[in-house]
């Protein structure tokens, strides 16, 4: 193959250009086409420099191009030749086809070639490129294409090719994409700029060959990095994927354990293997930034991976659809906008959002497991994505711990829906704990804390289940660019950017488990110091029955989440208000009341919350409150009471009259919405309301209000409970005004060893505790009770009961929070071992690909082998140095757990 270069003095033949270097590196055009011989010919006796591909090479001999295949030319080009050619196979060419340019407007010091049909353009990440081709014509010689590939160039078309893009140039623009979220057009504007800054729109537009032959590189480069091109075999589901290296993957990085056998491949580790060990940990959750537009033409769409790998294939997938039954729910729990917002369709978009599952510990998308929503994030789209994901590599695995943002309302019916589809499929073996992330499950009712939060499932260790959100957010860079593409199109630039995300958490596996591991060598110390004081100074029979409670309801927990509720206080409380609320509206739902009493019990708790909010409140937004609360008075109160009984309570009523001031004016206190009596039946007495016929009103309130009260004591309880050891222990017990201000003040003993147990008492001591006054609180997970609290737990239990029941809830989570830390270092240092098995199998695989590359005598093949073989070697040996490191410096030995 022959390429003649504007203003050379001959020409060049390349049929077997020398990229020796080039090839080695890439390993692509060895996996494309059979590596050939490399010589370098020439047609004439002229040195190479200043005439064969003017400005494409740079000083250096066409063996050491590289990458730098079409940098700039250091030396000039001849101004004698820019505009005629003097090789005699170019006459006859129409005159005025050449145009040139300055060199300072074209970068790379090339005559820019305009309306030339013979010419062939070169698009390199220098800037596009004209030059002419021609090709070897020998009877053996290989098709255009295989010649251009050997060149280390990507051709358009494969018949008669007339645009060709250089690797480095595909290579940067998918860097690009996924790094910067550069769309194909920003990227191609760029190089017609970086070709001429003054004439860009003269350089030849290859936009949609871009995107065209993008498509195929992707497609290329992930069947090299699986080992497609080394042997003949199907390209199956998930084949082109990469997945997580920590996580148990039998038959890869782990082996089940055995009686007469060891548990690890390549370890002789001697650590605890619990039942939960093996188990898949998994996260679901939905995306709705990537909408896909419907295609303009989508007969015209082919896709080139369908199904092979995060996105599930069209087939199936669309069967499943079709047969699965799309039955609207209501959400029992909170108003969530999952589950109500499920059925809400768009008509222009083709896809509303995607949904996906990722490993809940380490973050990777999980192969052949992301799904498209059509109306919403519907339980027929995640039911999919969830059976998919437990399809891989999980032979043998029967327990999995789920994590999704609704799971109180999405696995109440999953079996029956799983039974229903020819389409989905669950081992019946398999054990399915449920959890919802510690984000999340603050949004939810108070009793979904501790039936699902990952703080008191065994087996979760130290995890947040909201890892997903995470990881949407590289996602949400590409997604936008997608929306607009064919669906085939869209759904590989989602696959390459996630194989991506997996590929950049597998290099960094091994600092992540090291400060996974650091922080739980601190956190097991602390939280093992912490219940271990507070398990010593508590009666050794209380501490044998709330073991039993935590034991029998950690069994029961996966048929029967309710078993968990041992982690709030059981003590009988009297009915709230919310409770007193809900009452009062079943008894209307079974005993209808008039039209002008539907929803009186609604109105009168917003009433009640108003008079609750005007101690604390900005008075603007109260004053908005009172207004839109009071214009609905007449609603619920008789039409007698009318405007004027409003004039009247605004005169003799609004103000409250202990706080008046001679000297403040009627109209200034009309801005005083903290002191505004509000029309409430009580407000009016009960002489009025008997008058209004509004007794049965008056009546719904006194029940609201005693709720209100129950309200009330029962957080006066709770801060007396949490104060009381204080005022005992320390306060209390000085008898002098002086010694009872040195009580508050820190212990000059402490840390001088003895039987002294004071320590220093800081303000963060005396905050009340949210494990009791308020469950589903934000920021309770680490939280453990101050030391005076472990001072004498077995005085304070036998003098109150309340004092008993908030021990027994502390003594549970104190447990609860080692036990997880506990887990957490074992679960982390398996991990270590599995992650360098992973690295050693992927090695071995390699290894194998070479004796078969050896046996074909494929060169291009066998070098590239041998470069993902010391990637993964090298990656093995940083991991084991690294976690060595890591386990020296913290010696866990002397803080891992006896038995667990």
């Amino acid at each position: 193959m022959t390429i003649f270069s504007n203003g050379s003095q001959g020409l060049i033949d390349i049929s077997a250009y020398s990229l020796s270097k080039k090839l080695l590196l890439t390993g692509l055009a060895s996996f494309v086409v059979p590596m050939v011989s490399t010589n370098v010919t020439t047609a004439s006796d002229q040195s190479m420099d200043g005439w064969f591909l003017r400005g494409l090479l740079p000083d250096y001999g066409v063996d050491d191009a590289g990458d730098g295949f079409f940098a700039a030319a250091n030396t000039d080009t001849d101004a004698e030749h820019a505009t005629t050619t003097t090789n005699d196979e170019l006459d006859g060419w129409p005159t005025g086809m050449w145009c040139s340019k300055d060199d300072d407007d074209l970068p790379t010091g090339v005559p820019f070639i305009k309306n030339g049909k013979s010419m062939t353009t070169i698009v390199d990440k220098s800037g596009v490129h004209t030059h002419i081709i021609k090709y070897c014509m020998c009877t053996d010689a290989p098709s255009a294409d295989l010649q251009l590939f050997r060149l280390g160039l990507f051709p358009a078309s494969f018949t008669q090719p007339k645009t060709t893009f250089t690797f480095d140039v595909l290579d940067d623009f998918l860097l690009d994409n996924f790094e910067c979220g550069t769309s194909a057009m920003n990227y191609y504007s760029k190089l017609r700029r970086m070709t001429t800054n003054v004439f860009p729109h003269l350089v030849p537009d290859r936009y949609q060959e871009l995107m065209r032959v993008a498509r195929q590189w992707q497609q290329l480069k992930l069947l090299k990095w699986n080992g497609f091109g080394h042997k003949e075999k199907d390209v199956k589901p998930g084949d082109l994927t990469l997945f997580c290296p920590a996580c148990p993957q039998l038959g890869i990085n782990v082996t089940l354990p055995t009686e007469d056998g060891p548990a690890e491949i390549n370890s002789a580790s001697d650590l605890e293997m619990p039942s939960w060990l093996y188990s898949r940990s998994l996260v679901m959750d939905g995306n709705f930034k990537a909408e896909h537009m419907h295609a303009a033409n989508p007969i015209d769409e082919v896709p080139l991976m369908d199904g092979r790998g995060f996105m599930v294939g069209d087939g199936k997938y669309k069967a499943h659809l079709a047969l699965a039954k799309d039955a609207t729910q209501r959400s029992k729990c909170n108003n969530h906008h999952t589950v109500n917002q499920a059925n809400a369709s768009r008509h222009r978009l083709e896809a509303t959002s995607i949904g996906s599952c990722a490993c809940t510990r380490h973050g990777c998308f999980v192969l052949h497991a992301m799904v498209d929503f059509q109306k919403g994030e519907r339980q027929m789209n995640m039911d999919y994505a969830l059976c998919e994901a437990l399809k891989h590599n999980a032979g043998g695995i029967w327990c999995a711990l789920t994590f999704y943002d609704v799971n109180c309302q999405y696995h109440k019916y999953l079996k029956d829906r799983v039974a229903d589809s020819p389409y989905l499929q669950i081992q019946e073996q398999l054990e399915i704990i449920l959890g919802i992330g510690l984000w999340h499950v603050h949004g939810h009712q108070d009793s979904c804390y501790v039936h699902y939060a990952s703080n008191f499932i065994t087996g979760a260790a130290r995890i947040d289940g909201e890892i997903m959100e995470t990881l949407w957010v590289p996602l949400n860079i590409i997604s936008p660019l997608a929306q607009g593409m064919g669906m085939p199109h869209r759904k590989e630039c989602l696959d390459y950017q996630m194989n991506n995300c997996n590929f950049m958490k597998m290099i960094r596996m091994s600092k992540a488990l090291c400060q996974k591991f650091r922080q739980a060598v601190k956190g097991l110390a602390d939280s093992r110091e912490a219940f271990q004081k507070l398990d010593q100074s508590a009666k050794e029979n209380n501490v044998r029955d709330w073991g039993e409670q935590e034991r029998l309801a950690q069994e029961r927990h996966s048929t029967d989440p309710t078993a968990m509720d041992i982690y709030e206080v059981q003590l009988q409380k009297a009915p709230t208000r919310k409770e007193q609320e809900l009452r009062l509206l079943e008894e209307n739902g079974q005993q209808p009341a008039p039209a002008c009493r539907r929803g009186a019990v609604t109105w009168l708790a917003e009433g009640l919350s108003i008079k609750e909010a005007q101690i604390g409140r900005r008075r603007e937004r109260l004053q908005g409150d009172i207004d839109h609360w009071s214009a609905t008075v007449a609603t619920f109160i008789s039409n007698g009471f009318g405007d004027a009984g409003l004039h009247m309570m605004e005169h003799e009523l609004l103000i409250l009259q202990e706080d008046s001031d001679d000297e403040m004016t009627d109209e200034f206190r009309l801005f005083e919405p903290e002191k505004v009596v509000i029309p409430l039946p009580s407000n009016l007495g009960q002489g009025r309301c008997t008058e209004l016929s509004t007794a049965d009103v008056m009546h719904q309130e006194c029940v609201l209000q005693e709720g209100q009260a129950n309200d009330a004591l029962h957080n006066i309880r709770v801060h007396l409970a949490d104060k009381a050891v204080i005022f005992r222990q320390t306060v209390r017990m000085a008898k002098l005004q002086a010694k009872s201000t040195r009580a508050w003040a820190p212990d000059p003993f402490s840390g001088q060893g003895g039987k002294h147990q004071h320590k220093h008492l800081f303000q963060e001591h005396l905050k009340v505790s949210t494990a009791v006054t308020d469950p589903n609180a934000r920021g309770q997970r680490n939280s453990m009770l101050a030391w005076f609290w472990s001072m004498n737990v077995e005085g304070d239990s036998d003098s109150s009961d309340w004092l008993n029941e908030f021990y027994r809830v502390h003594w549970l989570r104190a447990k609860a929070l080692r036990d997880h830390w506990e887990e957490e270092m074992l679960l982390v240092q398996h991990e270590m071992n599995w992650t360098c098995n992973f690295f050693l199998h992927k090695a071995e695989q390699w290894i194998h690909l070479a004796s078969i590359s050896k046996a074909a005598n494929k060169v291009g093949h066998l070098a590239y082998v041998a470069w993902q073989r010391k990637m993964y070697q090298g990656l093995y040996v940083d991991s084991r140095d690294a976690f060595e490191v890591a386990k020296g410096a913290q010696n866990p030995m002397s803080i891992m757990p006896a038995v667990l």
